[in-house]
This record gives C-alpha cells, structure tokens and sequence, in this order.
C-alpha cells in the first residue's frame, strides 16, 4: 500500500501549479490566463453570463499555496488549500483560507470551484464554476447574511446602554 501513495501524490502534485498559475493570473488581473485555467465548462459558463474570474486585487495581496489532497476516492479530483493575505489602506490585514478544486481534465488540472468559510458558525460556502447561476444564488444570500448580521449588531449596540440602570451605575446591566 505504501508504494501506492507515492505514485498518487506525484500525479497530485501537479494541481498546486495548476493553482499558483490561476492566482498568478488572478493577482495580474489577466482574466485569459485564468480562464484558461479552469475547466472547459466553467469557462464556457462563467463567459456565458459575463462573470470575471479575475477580479481587481490590490498589490499588497499575498498567497499561499499549502496541502493538496486527493478527494472521493479518486485520483482526478483534488482540494488544493490555500491562504490569501490582504492589507487595507489602515494597514488592517485580512487572511481567508480558501480550498480551490481541481479536475483532471485531458488538457491538466483545471480549477472547477472553491470552499471557504464566511461565517465561523456557518458551514463553508461551496462554489461550482461549472454552475454559475447557483454560485450568484450563493453569493446573494452571502450578501443578505452580511447585512443581516450587521443590522443585528446595530440593534445590539444601541439596545445595549437603554439597559442600564437610571443610576449611572454604567456596569450594572437591568435584567
């Protein structure tokens, strides 16, 4: 069984350049290269309603290529885990862990969709780009959940000092 491993981590390996050749792309804004980069389907797709695959990014982002794995028991699928590291313009940084999927398809490893977690008491969101209409569906109720948690947390904090006492003992909370 151990002679195996080898052999399926070699033909692995190969999604990782796969990876770093898509978010090279991505990083440059050359929307060819990294729709070159995914499979014929989500490439067919995702031009077909116009969506960019190659968003603006800002020069101080950074990534990070790390473990890949082989995933439903067989060796053409694989989630390549990476990290993407950006800081704003109040030198506030922001890390997102994503797992980019790839396919073996007869031109190589072609990225199929992404995973990354949101919310840290949500389930990671799932993206297919071989389905982009679902992918929008997705990033709307995403949008809606953000907005919902800030509104929610507007409330909170302006409920917060109604519910102290009249005293003016500021750590005395009514209940």
């Amino acid at each position: 069984a151990g002679g195996a491993e080898p052999s399926v981590a070699a033909n692995i390996e190969p999604a990782k350049v796969a990876v770093t050749t898509f978010l090279e792309a991505i990083k440059r804004g050359d929307e060819n290269s990294a729709l070159s980069m995914l499979t014929d389907v989500a490439r067919a797709k995702t031009q077909e309603l116009g969506l960019s695959v190659a968003p603006p990014v800002k020069d101080t982002a950074t990534y990070r290529v790390g473990a890949c794995e082989t995933v439903g028991g067989t060796d053409d699928i694989v989630h390549v885990a990476t990290t993407w590291t950006d800081t704003d313009a109040e030198g506030f940084t922001t890390t997102d862990n994503v797992i980019w999927v790839c396919r073996l398809d007869p031109e190589g490893w072609r990225v199929v969709g992404m995973a990354m977690r949101i919310f840290p008491d949500m389930p990671p969101l799932l993206l297919d780009f071989e389905d982009p209409e679902d992918m929008l569906a997705k990033q709307r109720l995403v949008a809606e959940e953000i907005t919902r948690r800030a509104k929610l947390a507007m409330q909170e904090a302006t409920q917060e000092p109604a519910t102290r006492t009249a005293s003016g003992n500021s750590g005395t909370v009514v209940e």
